[in-house]
């Protein structure tokens, strides 16, 4: 008996993972994988309007590059989170879903960024530095309509258009994304980023001063090799400085990417 139990746990379980696998085939055109409900101030929000989030709660996003940039409305998900309430609307944060969106900031192509825009709900192509939503997945150049996102809220900063992160930028997503378990992956990932940056710091810092100390009593103790302890100390800061700046663009790496 404990053994067919056992056996239909088993079962159960591959049988479970199956139908989820099968669903991320099935759905992965215009479906994410998890949504959750959320309370939304808009109550005329509907499929696909990018969401922001406000002072007054989750509102339709009606700024270009929208620093608060939430996520999308959403008509069903695999695994809705959260259970529904009358003020609530099942809202994606990642996954591929129908974006509304808008021309007016160019034509889209595959693999643009898209943003919010001065039209409540409906994104556009991000043309400079400054917070997306995602990519676009298919081309768009016919006035408003939907199309295929998938989403990926972040700051970008597209080469030539100038604006980078700021420290206090980085820490607002950091500490938005905490409210959202469905982006731990991306609050990770940004942790991450930061760990680097200050471990690079302060490690080139750190052995920058003990390499200067050292140099100094090594000259001290023996006067006359001189030239080659600073020849040493200079070949030293420049692989300490090397090293440092490669932490540091890991992090930037790991930020923007």
């Amino acid at each position: 008996m404990k053994l067919v139990r056992k056996n239909k746990q088993i079962s159960t379980i591959f049988l479970f993972f199956g139908f989820f696998i099968l669903a991320q085939f099935v759905f992965a055109e215009s479906v994410p994988t998890i949504a959750s409900y959320y309370p939304v101030v808009d109550r005329d929000a509907q499929e696909g309007d990018i969401l922001a989030k406000t002072a007054q709660g989750l509102m339709k996003a009606k700024k270009p590059a929208d620093p608060n940039l939430f996520g999308v409305v959403v008509e069903k998900a695999v695994i809705a989170l959260n259970r529904p309430t009358p003020d609530s609307l099942l809202v994606a944060t990642q996954g591929t879903v129908l974006v509304k969106v808008s021309d007016r900031a160019g034509k889209i192509q595959k693999g643009d960024f898209i943003t919010s825009s001065e039209i409540p709900g409906v994104g556009e192509k991000l043309n400079q530095s400054g917070m997306a939503l995602g990519r676009a997945m298919e081309n768009f150049e016919n006035g408003e309509g939907k199309i295929l996102v998938n989403l990926d809220i972040k700051y970008v900063n597209l080469p030539g258009t100038g604006g980078k992160p700021t420290l206090r930028e980085i820490l607002r997503l950091v500490g938005e994304g905490m409210q959202k378990p469905e982006n731990f992956p991306v609050v990770l990932k940004y942790l991450f980023a930061l760990l680097l940056a200050i471990g690079s710091f302060f490690f080139g810092f750190t052995f920058s001063i003990r390499t200067m100390q050292k140099g100094v009593e090594a000259i001290g103790r023996n006067p006359l090799a001189k030239r080659s302890i600073q020849t040493a100390i200079f070949l030293n800061l420049v692989g300490v400085v090397i090293l440092t700046l490669a932490g540091l663009g890991l992090a930037l790496f790991a930020i923007l990417y």
